[in-house]
């Protein structure tokens, strides 16, 4: 896999179903926070990632790498359940939603 370091926030989603996001993301927006909450806007085709602080049944706990970095969370049953195919790890670039507090990442 292509590991992304600096450069623009990016999350990438694996072919077994991870979403890993970059030193820049976990930096910016995940500082405090581990877990995060999958949004869907179909219409759109754009997930959002809300980082959040603490667990609940809807939230995912986000890994932090102990090298520093970079973290990542398994997403298999949301894209499953969305039909978001993920057959091969791409890369998405992460713009952030001031007004909902999330990350979008839009999927074409």
């Amino acid at each position: 896999g292509k590991r992304s370091h600096g450069g623009e926030p990016a999350v990438s989603i694996s072919k077994s179903g991870n979403f890993i996001l970059n030193s820049k993301v976990v930096s910016i927006y995940f500082s405090g926070k581990k877990y995060a909450k999958l949004y869907w806007d179909k219409q759109q085709r754009k997930i959002g990632i809300k980082p959040v602080g603490s667990k609940d049944a809807a939230s995912y706990s986000v890994n932090f790498s102990p090298r520093g970095g970079v973290a990542s969370f398994s997403g298999t049953a949301f894209l499953k359940a969305q039909g978001i195919p993920y057959t091969e790890t791409r890369p998405f670039d992460a713009l952030w939603d001031e007004k909902e507090g999330l990350l979008v990442l839009k999927v074409d």
